[in-house]
C-alpha cells in the first residue's frame, strides 16, 4: 500500500480545485455534503501527479468541515461514504462517446494507531477511469481556491460556479434548457420554470455574488411563453461576505461582515431584492405565528426563506387540523422549520413528478412506435404497387377477372355485389379491396418463382421476402 496523502500536513488555506473543464459540466447530483467531501478530496490531488494516491483525511476535519454536530459522527460519515460510493457521473467524450464511472474506488475507516495513523481517519480513493480529467492536466482545466466555494449552502450553488468558471475567459456562455437541466440533473425536478429559476439560478446568483469571487447576471430566451434557454454573463467579483475557513473555526474567530452603514460593493442585483422579499415575507409569517424575531431571525440564518415559508404553512394546517386547540402555534412553526415537516410533500412531489416525465416517456415511446408502423405500412404499399405495376398483363387481367367474379357471387358482400353491378370497377372501395385480394395470391407467387429458382430453373425476380411478409399481415 502506498503512503496516503494526508490532510492535516497540507496548508488548508491553500487548497486549490484543479479538474477538466469536461468535469464541470458533466452530469450528476449528490448530496451538499458529498460535494463537499469531493472538493476537499480534489483539493488534496495535485495536478502534476501521474497517478492517483490514497487520500488521508482526518474525521475530526470532516467533522468540523461537515459542520457535523453529533453524538453519531462515525455513523454519519459511514452514510456519507457509503453514499459517495454509489454515486456515477456522466461525462461525455469526443465522437459522441460518454464515460459513466464512479467517483471514488474505495472509502476505508483508519482508526487511531492502526496503518500508522496518528488520529482516526478516512482513507479515499479515486476511480482510475479519472486519471485524465484530474491529473497531468494541460490544456483545457480551470481552477479555484477551494474556500471560494466552502461558504456555498446549495449544492446547485457549486456546480453552477464550477461551470461559470470554467468558462470565465468567454464571459458569457449559453444553454438551452434540456440541456442545463440535465448537467444539473434536475430533468424532473422544478418542472415550473419558475421554481427552477427561483430554487436553483436566483439562490445561485445570490451565494455566489455574496460569497465567492465570480458573479453573474442572466438572461431567458423565449420561444412563445416558453423558456428554451439561459445566457450567463460572467464576471469578476468582490464578495460581501468573505469567505469562512476551510476548516470551519469557532463562531468568534470567524472574519465577520462589513459594517451595515457601509455602502454595498455592488448594486444589489435581482436575485438580492427577490431574496430580501422572501425574507422579510418568511420574517413577517413566522412572527404572525407567535414565534420571536430573533428565533425567526436564528432560523433564517441557517434555512433558505422558501424553505421557511413552506414549513410555516404546513404548521398553520397541523395546528388547524388539530384537536388539541390549546397547542402552541409558535412551538409548532420552530418545530416545522427545524424538523422540515415539508419533507414528505417534497417526496410526494418529487413522486408525481417522477411519474409524469415516466408517462411522457411512454407517449414518447407509442409516439415512436406509431410512426415506425406507418412507415411499415406505407412500404407495403409501395411494395405492393410496384409488384402490381411489374405483373404481366395477362396475370394483372386474371387477378381482376378472378375477383370481380367472387364479387358478383356476393364473397365480398351483398352490398359491394350490387354496388359492383351498378357502376362496375368504379364502385367505392373496389380498389383497396383488390389489394386486399391481391396481395396473398402475390406472395404465393412469389414463393413458387423463388422454389423454381432454386430448384435451377432461374427466374430473374427480385424478391423482398421479409417486406412481403409484413404486406401479407397488412391484407389478411
Amino acid at each position: 500500500m502506498s503512503t496516503p496523502i494526508i490532510l492535516s500536513k497540507i496548508d488548508r488555506s491553500k487548497l486549490i480545485v484543479t479538474q477538466a473543464n469536461k468535469l464541470a459540466e458533466a452530469s450528476y447530483t449528490m448530496t451538499l455534503e458529498e460535494k463537499r467531501v469531493v472538493l476537499l478530496l480534489l483539493s488534496i490531488v495535485r495536478r502534476d501527479d501521474k497517478d492517483f494516491k490514497t487520500y488521508r483525511i482526518p474525521i475530526t476535519d470532516i467533522r468540523d468541515y461537515l459542520n457535523l454536530r453529533t453524538n453519531k459522527l462515525y455513523d454519519d460519515i459511514k452514510r456519507v461514504a457509503e453514499s459517495l460510493l454509489s454515486r456515477v457521473l456522466h461525462i461525455p467524450e469526443d465522437g459522441g462517446g460518454w464515460l459513466k464511472v464512479g467517483w471514488v474506488s474505495s472509502a476505508r475507516y483508519v482508526p487511531k494507531g492502526y496503518r500508522g495513523a496518528e488520529m482516526a481517519c478516512l482513507d479515499l480513493s479515486f476511480s482510475p477511469e479519472m486519471k485524465p480529467y484530474l491529473l497531468e492536466l494541460k490544456a483545457h482545466f480551470s481552477s479555484y481556491m477551494l474556500q471560494n466555494v466552502a461558504g456555498l449552502r446549495s449544492f446547485y450553488s457549486i456546480r453552477l460556479y464550477e461551470i461559470l468558471k470554467s468558462r470565465r475567459r468567454l464571459k458569457s456562455v449559453s444553454f438551452n434548457m434540456p440541456t442545463l437541466r440535465k448537467i444539473l440533473k434536475v430533468e424532473t425536478k422544478y418542472q415550473n420554470h419558475k421554481d427552477f429559476r427561483i430554487r436553483v439560478i436566483l439562490v445561485a446568483q445570490n451565494e455566489l455574488a455574496r460569497k465567492t469571487d465570480l458573479a453573474f447576471d442572466f438572461h431567458e430566451q423565449r420561444r412563445g411563453r416558453k423558456v428554451v434557454g439561459i445566457t450567463f454573463d460572467i464576471r469578476d467579483n468582490v464578495p460581501e461576505t468573505p469567505p469562512r475557513s476551510i476548516i470551519a473555526q469557532p463562531e468568534a474567530n470567524l472574519p465577520t461582515t462589513a459594517n451595515d452603514n457601509q455602502p454595498a460593493l455592488l448594486p444589489p442585483s435581482q436575485a438580492d431584492i427577490e431574496h430580501e422579499k422572501l425574507y422579510r415575507e418568511a420574517l413577517a409569517e413566522g412572527i404572525q405565528n407567535g414565534v420571536r424575531e430573533s428565533v425567526m431571525r436564528d432560523l433564517l440564518a441557517s434555512h433558505d426563506p422558501l424553505f421557511v415559508i413552506e414549513n410555516i404553512e404546513l404548521a398553520r394546517k397541523r395546528h388547524m387540523k388539530t384537536k388539541t386547540k390549546d397547542l402552541n402555534l409558535a412551538g409548532l412553526t420552530v418545530a416545522a422549520i427545524t424538523k422540515d415537516f415539508s419533507a414528505e410533500e417534497r417526496a410526494k412531489r418529487h413522486e408525481a413528478e417522477a411519474r409524469k416525465a415516466a408517462k411522457d416517456e411512454a407517449y414518447a415511446t407509442l409516439q415512436i412506435e406509431d410512426t415506425a408502423n406507418e412507415e411499415a405500412r406505407n412500404s407495403r404499399r409501395r411494395d405492393l404497387n410496384a409488384k402490381l405495376v411489374a405483373l404481366p398483363k395477362a396475370e394483372l387481367m386474371a387477378l381482376r377477372k378472378a375477383f370481380a367474379a367472387e364479387v358478383r357471387k356476393g364473397k365480398q358482400g351483398t352490398i359491394l355485389a350490387a354496388s359492383f353491378k351498378e357502376k362496375g370497377w368504379s364502385a367505392p372501395g373496389m380498389d383497396a379491396l383488390f389489394r386486399v385480394f391481391v396481395a396473398p395470391r402475390l406472395i404465393d407467387r412469389e414463393d413458387n418463382l423463388t422454389n423454381q429458382h432454386d430448384s435451377g430453373n432461374a427466374i430473374d425476380i427480385p424478391t423482398q421476402p421479409t417486406i412481403v411478409n409484413g404486406a401479407t399481415n397488412r391484407f389478411k
